[in-house]
Protein backbone atom coordinates (compact mmCIF):
# COMPACT_ATOMS: atom_id res chain seq x y z
CA UNK A 1 0.00 0.00 0.00
CA UNK A 2 1.39 3.35 -1.05
CA UNK A 3 1.55 6.11 1.53
CA UNK A 4 0.36 9.43 0.11
CA UNK A 5 1.63 12.58 1.75
CA UNK A 6 -1.12 15.15 2.26
CA UNK A 7 -0.71 18.38 0.19
CA UNK A 8 -0.49 20.41 3.39
CA UNK A 9 2.58 18.44 4.45
CA UNK A 10 4.23 19.04 1.08
CA UNK A 11 3.49 22.75 1.39
CA UNK A 12 5.05 22.81 4.85
CA UNK A 13 8.15 21.07 3.55
CA UNK A 14 8.56 23.62 0.74
CA UNK A 15 8.13 26.52 3.15
CA UNK A 16 10.59 24.89 5.52
CA UNK A 17 13.13 24.50 2.70
CA UNK A 18 12.76 28.15 1.61
CA UNK A 19 13.06 29.22 5.22
CA UNK A 20 16.20 27.14 5.54
CA UNK A 21 17.76 28.90 2.53
CA UNK A 22 17.05 32.29 4.06
CA UNK A 23 18.19 31.34 7.56
CA UNK A 24 21.53 29.91 6.36
CA UNK A 25 22.30 33.10 4.46
CA UNK A 26 22.04 31.35 1.10
CA UNK A 27 20.64 34.02 -1.21
CA UNK A 28 20.60 31.80 -4.27
CA UNK A 29 16.83 31.50 -4.27
CA UNK A 30 16.40 35.25 -4.04
CA UNK A 31 18.78 35.69 -6.98
CA UNK A 32 16.80 33.18 -9.00
CA UNK A 33 13.58 35.09 -8.33
CA UNK A 34 15.19 38.45 -9.08
CA UNK A 35 16.75 37.04 -12.26
CA UNK A 36 13.41 35.72 -13.44
CA UNK A 37 11.70 39.05 -12.77
CA UNK A 38 14.53 40.91 -14.49
CA UNK A 39 14.29 38.62 -17.52
CA UNK A 40 10.56 39.21 -17.80
CA UNK A 41 11.03 42.98 -17.54
CA UNK A 42 13.77 42.90 -20.19
CA UNK A 43 11.60 40.87 -22.55
CA UNK A 44 8.72 43.28 -22.01
CA UNK A 45 10.96 46.29 -22.73
CA UNK A 46 12.30 44.71 -25.96
CA UNK A 47 8.77 43.92 -27.09
CA UNK A 48 7.60 47.46 -26.31
CA UNK A 49 10.50 49.07 -28.19
CA UNK A 50 9.95 46.84 -31.25
CA UNK A 51 6.25 47.69 -31.16
CA UNK A 52 6.99 51.43 -30.99
CA UNK A 53 9.50 51.18 -33.85
CA UNK A 54 7.08 49.28 -36.05
CA UNK A 55 4.40 51.88 -35.30
CA UNK A 56 6.71 54.78 -36.10
CA UNK A 57 7.85 53.26 -39.42
CA UNK A 58 4.30 52.61 -40.60
CA UNK A 59 3.08 55.15 -43.16
CA UNK A 60 -0.66 55.16 -43.70
CA UNK A 61 -1.71 55.95 -47.26
CA UNK A 62 -4.28 55.02 -49.84
CA UNK A 63 -3.67 54.13 -53.52
CA UNK A 64 -4.82 57.65 -54.44
CA UNK A 65 -1.92 59.10 -52.41
CA UNK A 66 0.74 57.44 -54.58
CA UNK A 67 2.33 59.85 -57.06
CA UNK A 68 3.36 58.67 -60.53
CA UNK A 69 5.44 61.03 -62.59
CA UNK A 70 8.98 61.30 -63.88
CA UNK A 71 10.66 58.10 -62.74
CA UNK A 72 14.15 57.52 -61.36
CA UNK A 73 16.16 54.36 -61.97
CA UNK A 74 18.95 54.27 -59.39
CA UNK A 75 22.08 52.26 -60.16
CA UNK A 76 25.57 51.98 -58.71
CA UNK A 77 27.46 55.19 -59.45
CA UNK A 78 30.81 56.52 -58.31
CA UNK A 79 30.20 59.94 -59.88
CA UNK A 80 29.04 62.23 -57.07
CA UNK A 81 27.72 64.84 -59.51
CA UNK A 82 25.71 62.58 -61.83
CA UNK A 83 21.94 62.45 -61.87
CA UNK A 84 21.06 65.71 -60.15
CA UNK A 85 18.34 67.41 -62.14
CA UNK A 86 17.62 70.16 -59.59
CA UNK A 87 20.92 71.78 -58.56
CA UNK A 88 21.01 74.15 -55.58
CA UNK A 89 17.33 73.89 -54.70
CA UNK A 90 16.42 75.48 -51.39
CA UNK A 91 13.06 76.04 -49.67
CA UNK A 92 11.31 79.28 -50.58
CA UNK A 93 10.15 79.76 -46.99
CA UNK A 94 11.63 78.70 -43.68
CA UNK A 95 8.14 77.84 -42.44
CA UNK A 96 7.29 75.70 -45.47
CA UNK A 97 9.75 72.89 -45.92
CA UNK A 98 9.47 69.28 -47.10
CA UNK A 99 9.90 66.41 -44.65
CA UNK A 100 11.24 63.06 -45.86
CA UNK A 101 9.73 59.97 -44.21
CA UNK A 102 10.49 56.35 -45.13
CA UNK A 103 8.45 53.24 -44.25
CA UNK A 104 11.59 51.39 -43.14
CA UNK A 105 15.30 52.06 -43.40
CA UNK A 106 16.45 48.46 -43.08
CA UNK A 107 15.11 45.12 -44.26
CA UNK A 108 16.60 41.66 -43.80
CA UNK A 109 15.71 39.10 -46.49
CA UNK A 110 17.11 36.34 -44.28
CA UNK A 111 18.65 33.23 -45.84
CA UNK A 112 18.45 33.18 -49.65
CA UNK A 113 19.85 31.21 -52.58
CA UNK A 114 22.73 32.47 -54.70
CA UNK A 115 20.62 32.73 -57.87
CA UNK A 116 17.68 34.82 -56.66
CA UNK A 117 16.46 38.26 -57.64
CA UNK A 118 14.88 39.77 -54.54
CA UNK A 119 12.58 42.79 -54.44
CA UNK A 120 11.28 44.99 -51.68
CA UNK A 121 9.04 48.05 -51.99
CA UNK A 122 9.59 51.02 -49.67
CA UNK A 123 7.18 53.92 -49.17
CA UNK A 124 8.56 57.46 -49.17
CA UNK A 125 6.22 60.10 -47.78
CA UNK A 126 6.35 63.88 -47.64
CA UNK A 127 5.17 64.94 -44.19
CA UNK A 128 6.16 68.58 -44.76
CA UNK A 129 4.38 71.60 -46.18
CA UNK A 130 6.20 72.02 -49.50
CA UNK A 131 7.17 69.68 -52.34
CA UNK A 132 9.78 67.01 -51.58
CA UNK A 133 12.16 66.51 -54.50
CA UNK A 134 14.42 63.53 -55.05
CA UNK A 135 17.54 65.23 -56.36
CA UNK A 136 19.57 62.08 -56.90
CA UNK A 137 19.61 58.39 -55.99
CA UNK A 138 22.23 55.68 -56.40
CA UNK A 139 23.06 52.26 -54.98
CA UNK A 140 26.19 50.93 -53.27
CA UNK A 141 26.70 48.00 -55.66
CA UNK A 142 25.92 46.94 -59.20
CA UNK A 143 23.88 44.02 -57.84
CA UNK A 144 21.30 46.48 -56.50
CA UNK A 145 18.96 48.86 -58.33
CA UNK A 146 16.01 50.96 -57.23
CA UNK A 147 13.06 52.40 -59.13
CA UNK A 148 11.08 55.42 -57.91
CA UNK A 149 7.56 56.17 -59.17
CA UNK A 150 8.27 59.93 -59.25
CA UNK A 151 10.90 62.55 -58.44
CA UNK A 152 8.54 65.07 -56.79
CA UNK A 153 6.27 64.35 -53.82
CA UNK A 154 3.61 66.96 -52.91
CA UNK A 155 2.81 67.48 -49.22
CA UNK A 156 0.81 64.58 -47.79
CA UNK A 157 1.57 62.28 -50.74
CA UNK A 158 3.86 59.29 -51.20
CA UNK A 159 6.00 57.64 -53.85
CA UNK A 160 7.10 54.03 -54.03
CA UNK A 161 10.68 52.86 -54.30
CA UNK A 162 11.12 49.25 -55.45
CA UNK A 163 14.56 47.89 -54.62
CA UNK A 164 15.91 44.92 -56.58
CA UNK A 165 18.81 42.83 -55.29
CA UNK A 166 20.38 40.20 -57.57
CA UNK A 167 22.26 37.58 -55.53
CA UNK A 168 23.71 36.08 -58.72
CA UNK A 169 25.30 39.33 -59.91
CA UNK A 170 28.64 38.18 -58.51
CA UNK A 171 29.79 35.41 -56.17
CA UNK A 172 28.22 35.98 -52.75
CA UNK A 173 27.81 32.36 -51.62
CA UNK A 174 28.47 31.74 -47.96
CA UNK A 175 28.38 35.41 -47.00
CA UNK A 176 26.01 37.86 -45.38
CA UNK A 177 25.83 40.95 -47.56
CA UNK A 178 24.40 44.39 -46.98
CA UNK A 179 23.51 46.79 -49.78
CA UNK A 180 22.13 50.29 -49.72
CA UNK A 181 20.35 53.02 -51.64
CA UNK A 182 21.48 56.61 -51.11
CA UNK A 183 18.85 59.29 -51.66
CA UNK A 184 19.58 63.01 -51.88
CA UNK A 185 16.58 65.31 -51.33
CA UNK A 186 15.71 68.96 -50.79
CA UNK A 187 14.65 68.28 -47.20
CA UNK A 188 16.97 70.63 -45.27
CA UNK A 189 16.80 68.46 -42.15
CA UNK A 190 17.36 65.15 -43.96
CA UNK A 191 19.29 65.97 -47.15
CA UNK A 192 20.71 62.45 -47.47
CA UNK A 193 18.81 59.30 -46.59
CA UNK A 194 20.14 55.73 -46.57
CA UNK A 195 18.04 52.60 -47.04
CA UNK A 196 19.72 49.24 -46.43
CA UNK A 197 18.89 45.61 -47.09
CA UNK A 198 20.66 42.48 -45.92
CA UNK A 199 20.71 38.84 -46.97
CA UNK A 200 22.56 35.68 -45.97
CA UNK A 201 23.45 34.01 -49.27
CA UNK A 202 23.73 30.20 -49.21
Amino acid sequence: MTNKVPPSVNGKRIKHFLGFLRSTGNRGWNYVILGAIGGLLLAFCIYTVSLINSTISTIRYSPEDVVYGQKIHAIHSMDSSAGSKYPNISPTSSTKIPEFRISEQFYDFGEVNSDQVLTRTFVIANMGSSALIILRAYTTCGCTTADFTATEVPPGKVILMTLQFNTGFHNMSGTTVRRGVMIETNDPNHPIQEIWIQASVK
